[in-house]
């Protein structure tokens, strides 16, 4: 758990307890060992950049969310976004560790034993518009009278369809998605609901989950996926560090 000797500037990872973490594993970004900068009860995992470090890439982004996961596995962590970089370990203590001392601790303690999952809902296109025509008399009949046709005959009929569509699985997301997000609610100790970041996402949450309860939260999932079969598709990503749930106030 070397220092800074050269001065360089540092990648700054995240946030861990200064007192009972081992050393950090692995590398970090260009392959540089990961450090600890401690300052009373916190410490910043950081690693070394080069003096023109710009832009963090794709590359840069795995690395940090490696480094950030292998973190998670020895002790809670906060993590940081991804591409803060400060001039030196001095500048971390000055505008990290020191000003945020006492917020940095509490959310270490909300975050012990904890893991976030991100669950996703997709439906599957042909069901759910095979379910809107069996339930819409009006959007069936307007899909059949088109069929067939010229596309700049029926012009404004395709818009009316495209439209009656997006309104019908708006419909459909409004009534699964929160029974959906109550269901996994009750197994999880926070949640963060996103938008659907597209019209047939039906789900979008984020769940803090205690490692010990883990694996009833996966079972609760695995029901749904198994209700939901064939309609809606369910990703499940994680255990992940808490991002969604950690804010830590620095302008870094």
């Amino acid at each position: 758990m070397a220092g800074n000797p050269s001065n360089s500037p540092l990648y700054v990872y995240g946030v861990v307890p200064s007192k009972g973490t081992t050393g950090p594993a692995g590398a970090g970004i260009d392959d540089r060992p990961v450090q600890l900068v401690a300052h009373g009860e916190v410490a910043a995992l950081t690693s070394s950049v080069a003096d023109d470090f710009l832009e963090a890439g794709r590359q840069e982004l795995l690395t940090h969310s490696r480094v950030l996961e292998e973190a998670m596995d020895r002790s809670a962590v906060l993590p940081m976004r991804f591409g803060v970089v400060m001039p030196d370990e001095q500048t971390i203590r000055d505008r990290l560790l020191d000003p945020y001392a006492e917020e940095l601790e509490g959310q270490l303690r909300e975050v012990e034993g904890k893991v976030e999952v991100s669950i996703r809902g997709i439906y599957d296109e042909a069901t759910i518009l095979r379910e809107a025509l069996a339930e819409n008399r009006e959007l069936a009949e307007l899909r059949d009278s088109i069929q067939g046709k010229p596309e700049a005959a029926t012009y404004y009929e395709r818009i009316r369809l495209g439209e009656m569509v997006a309104q019908t699985l708006d419909d459909k997301r409004a009534a699964a998605g929160p029974e959906v997000i109550e269901r996994l609610s009750a197994h999880a100790v926070d949640v963060r609901v996103g938008e659907p970041v597209h019209e047939r996402m039906a789900v979008n949450g984020s769940f803090l989950v205690e490692r010990k309860r883990l694996g009833e939260f996966d079972r609760a999932v695995e029901e749904i996926g198994a209700e939901q079969a064939g309609r809606i598709r369910i990703k499940y990503t994680g255990p992940l560090p808490p991002h969604s749930f950690v804010q830590l106030g620095v302008g870094a």
